[in-house]
């Protein structure tokens, strides 16, 4: 064999054999916190202005024919083809951008994995168990898929870029693919996946976000096309300077992620964090200017006065000025009202964001800001902050309900919540699962 398959056979190797039961304790943890975490995402993601854009295209293109075997997680049960299914939860659940991320990939890995796992487990009828096997192989290889193409190409592009061959490992996991089949739809996958600029999305904000939809999508088909036998080209784990499939089996990406409190961009969560910290002790009428230091990238975040919910989710002033004046940064702050309040816009037009040197080389493996609010009599100045969630200082057990209470609500009751960690500890068919998550 020579090295140029290497790579890629070490991949699909992980794939086909890979499973939560021999990987320590912590990383079968994780892959269940990330799963209730997504799905309580895309719940509330289907409430989001826009998402039913896709959701009709799904149910319009996708539905109403005998292969209308996975679902819709918008609360009602409706059943389409499973690339329909994994294109509409993808897109929903990163439609808040309240979904998990990798920091060293600097992107949102559950959020691409988990709907497309779902979509063929429920296809297969796989069991909980079958599931989260898929979801963690398809972790693992996205995250280390993005690493490589980001050394390689040197370009940051978002997640859907290599988000979808995890989608495609997780679908051929779960259906059972011959050793060339599974490398044949990763390679399609890689070959096939959008280009997303990431920044310019960052700079203009609009439902494309990611990419995570299309790259979710663009792994199913890559399955299923490689089952049908197109073949595909390698990867970039086959590349000479790439070592990322080495480390399979040794090192848990999906124990080193983060969890979001806050639905915005998270290079902006540690200044929200920050001014959270210190809002009970100022009155926002009396701030005059914020000052916020932190990492280069996150001062392309500068929307002032956002004029939907991707663009309050990618502005650092306005979840800034949002938690100063309403005490939280939630999906509500996203909503019209808030997009209109005088008391938000006229504060978020005094956030001035800068790069801190200090902290711009802690980027990307720490995401940090210092904030400095200036009143007509003091000046009031935060710790180095980083955002709760971050790997060393993950969110509580009840944090963490509080926050997928909050998701599911009002479309489905607190219940579904506890019941859902019950499902994921058992050998239940998926379709246990899904029925938790229909009103």
């Amino acid at each position: 064999m020579s090295h140029h398959q290497v790579g890629t056979d070490d991949a699909v190797e992980f794939v086909q054999s890979a499973t939560l039961q021999n990987a320590p304790s912590a990383v079968e943890r994780q892959v269940r916190i990330r799963v209730l975490d997504t799905l309580a995402a895309m719940i509330a993601g289907y409430r989001q202005d826009g998402i039913d854009i896709v959701r009709d295209y799904a149910i319009d293109r996708f539905g109403g024919e005998k292969k209308a075997v996975a679902t819709l997680l918008n609360g009602n049960g409706v059943r389409v083809h499973m690339e329909g299914a994994t294109l509409a939860n993808a897109t929903a659940a990163n439609a808040l951008d309240i979904d998990d991320g990798h920091r060293e990939v600097k992107g949102h890995p559950a959020a691409v994995v988990v709907p497309a796992a779902l979509a063929a487990a429920e296809f297969v009828d796989a069991t909980v168990d079958q599931f989260l096997d898929a979801v963690y192989v398809g972790y693992e290889i996205g995250v280390r898929a993005g690493m490589a193409i980001h050394e390689t190409d040197d370009v940051y592009t978002g997640t859907g870029s290599w988000g979808a061959l995890g989608a495609a490992a997780a679908g051929a996991r779960l259906r059972q693919f011959s050793h060339e089949q599974t490398a044949h739809a990763l390679g399609i996958a890689e070959y096939h996946a959008p280009r997303t600029p990431i920044m310019r999305g960052v700079e203009r904000p609009g439902m494309t976000k990611d990419g995570i939809g299309w790259g979710a999508y663009v792994g199913m088909v890559s399955a299923t096309l490689a089952e049908a036998g197109f073949t595909g080209s390698g990867t970039v784990f086959d590349e000479e300077s790439v070592t990322a499939t080495v480390s399979l089996g040794e090192t848990f990406h999906v124990t080193k992620g983060y969890l979001k409190p806050y639905p915005c961009c998270r290079w902006g969560q540690p200044g929200v964090a920050a001014v959270l910290s210190m809002s009970e002790s100022i009155d926002p009428k009396n701030i005059q200017t914020i000052h916020v230091h932190t990492f280069e990238a996150a001062t392309h975040l500068n929307t002032h006065a956002p004029d939907s919910p991707e663009e309050a989710q990618y502005s650092y002033p306005f979840p800034v000025a949002a938690a100063l004046v309403r005490g939280q940064f939630t999906q509500a702050e996203h909503g019209p009202d808030a997009l209109i309040d005088p008391e938000i816009l006229a504060l978020s037009k005094e956030v001035e964001v800068h790069t801190d040197e200090a902290l711009d080389d802690r980027f990307p493996s720490e995401c940090l800001a210092r904030v400095e609010l200036k009143t007509k009599d003091d000046t009031y100045v935060s710790d180095v902050t980083q955002s709760p969630g971050a790997r060393t200082q993950p969110l509580s057990d009840d944090t963490r309900h509080e926050k997928a209470c909050r998701l599911v609500l009002p479309t489905l009751s607190e219940s579904a919540i506890e019941k859902t960690e019950r499902c994921l500890g058992s050998e239940e068919p998926v379709r246990e699962l899904v029925t938790l998550w229909q009103a």
